[in-house]
């Protein structure tokens, strides 16, 4: 009867620490489930995901783009805050979107093939077996005096990066959509170039 009794009283406190131990065993397991996904960028509705360099990821809204910055705002706040474009990699835009800013060393095809890749104005140059991948967005600053007295050379810089862009989403083709020059009183001569890339089917 005793021995029952003992029994009786020590049960409660096995079966708490039972519930306890369980608990926390489904929290870790909670936790490493969210910090596993963590990794992969997701866009969320309303929100822009900036990749850095390092790797860090910041939910932004992206306001606007300039030469050498990049201006975002933290999700429902209206005071904007710059970054170098150079420390961001990629913004995986609230559309679903993804644009490579500063691409990575590993990112870069290291062969030649992206000097295959055909750049265009003429739409009739996409052919009817071709599918449009993504938009392209490239802006390049003249930073050498050939490039200041040479607009074409600043073309020929922002055709590399097209291409070399192009070929991370394994593209064929880039079809030119729009160029603008600028040349701001006091600032180096730019020039942004948006395109479309499209491979074959």
């Amino acid at each position: 009867m005793r021995n029952l009794l003992y029994a009786l009283a020590f049960f409660p406190l096995f079966s708490c620490h039972s519930l306890m131990a369980l608990g926390s065993y489904c929290l870790q397991d909670t936790l490493k489930g969210y910090n596993a996904s963590a990794s992969f960028p997701k866009s969320k509705l309303g929100v822009d995901v900036m990749v850095l360099m390092t790797g860090e990821q910041r939910e932004v809204e992206i306001r606007k783009f300039s030469t050498k910055f990049i201006y975002y705002s933290r999700p429902g706040e209206s005071i904007m805050t710059q970054i170098d474009r150079r420390l961001v990699n990629a913004i995986y835009y609230r559309s679903g979107r993804k644009e490579i800013i500063t691409p990575k060393a590993v990112d870069i095809p290291q062969s030649s093939d992206w000097e295959k890749i055909k750049i265009t104005d003429n739409p009739k140059d996409v052919g009817p077996t071709m599918i449009e991948i993504d938009v392209i967005e490239v802006e390049v600053e003249a930073n050498t005096r050939e490039q200041y007295v040479k607009p074409q050379t600043l073309e020929n810089s922002a055709n590399i990066i097209l291409r070399k862009k192009a070929a991370l989403i394994n593209g064929e083709l880039v079809l030119i959509k729009k160029k603008s020059h600028s040349r701001p009183y006091g600032e180096a001569p730019s020039l942004r170039v948006e395109a479309v890339a499209y491979r074959k089917i």
